[in-house]
């Protein structure tokens, strides 16, 4: 996903997402509003499952230099949604 909205990958981006334009003071620069789709094969396709998981990135993430840079960033960010001060019900006592 990160390929597609920076440009990396050259496919027509307007037929598959709409990239917002909102600076509103949730979320990051670069969220994703997806066309609404009516058959299945449009439902399910990649950019429909990613938008989500794309959308709930921080700015840090998504504004990273170079896909090297996005995923060592995206790694560090997966660690810390998942460590123990994070979680609802921590089970450690």
């Amino acid at each position: 996903m990160y390929k597609i909205v920076i440009g990396i990958e050259k496919i027509v981006k307007k037929d598959l997402m709409l990239v917002t334009e909102d600076r509103s003071t949730r979320g990051h620069v670069k969220k994703i509003r997806m066309r609404q789709c009516v058959k299945d094969i449009g439902k399910y396709s990649f950019p429909h499952r990613m938008v989500e998981k794309w959308n709930a990135l921080n700015n840090e993430v998504v504004t990273a230099h170079n896909v090297h840079n996005f995923k060592e960033k995206l790694v560090k960010w997966r660690q810390d949604m998942m460590s123990p001060a994070r979680t609802l019900y921590n089970t450690t006592k």
